[in-house]
């Protein structure tokens, strides 16, 4: 993973696993990323109207809201540990993240990062993992669904733009 291209970088909460795709079907979790990304997106941009569309946007952030307190409901039945947080650098084609033993280069993953800190939920994604180096781990994701990866790259955007803003109003 380089430092070229869009890419956002911060403390998360993460963990990983050896990724079973019997046990875990990527149609599954392909859904609930878009689910969790969408909402996401949509509560970060509720400032952001746009001219002329804002009731159509209301609407949006409602459903999307609604959905997504469907989606708690449902994972509260399925409680787990929390992720660690740790340095992460995500980009919409793969992550890098502070680890003291990484997983081998190659190995199917599946990474759990919890996005947003108002939002008790983790973004389960399929990778693979790339050559790890000393204290840190990356791997790219694997094939994901168009929406899916257009909603991790809108996340990753606003999360860029707003570290920018703000190195911007730290010089000022």
């Amino acid at each position: 993973m380089t430092d070229q291209g869009l890419w956002c970088e911060g403390p998360l909460p993460l963990k990983w696993s050896i990724l079973d795709t019997v046990a875990t079907p990527a149609a599954g979790l392909e859904q609930e990323a878009l689910l969790l990304l969408t909402a996401i997106n949509q509560m970060e941009a509720s400032h952001e109207l746009e001219a002329g569309g804002g009731d159509q946007r209301r609407l949006e952030r409602m459903e999307a809201k609604l959905d997504l307190a469907l989606y708690l409901l449902a994972r509260t039945l399925e409680p787990g540990p929390a992720p660690v947080v740790v340095a992460v650098k995500l980009s919409p084609e793969a992550i890098r993240w502070r680890e003291p033993q990484p997983p081998e280069e190659g190995t199917p993953l599946l990474l759990e990062l919890r996005p947003s800190t108002a939002l008790p939920l983790s973004l389960r994604l399929p990778a693979m993992a790339m050559a790890p180096g000393e204290g840190w781990a990356q791997a790219s994701f694997l094939r994901l669904a168009e929406p899916v990866a257009e909603a991790l790259h809108q996340f990753i955007f606003r999360r860029h733009r707003q570290a920018i803003r703000a190195r911007q109003v730290g010089t000022a």
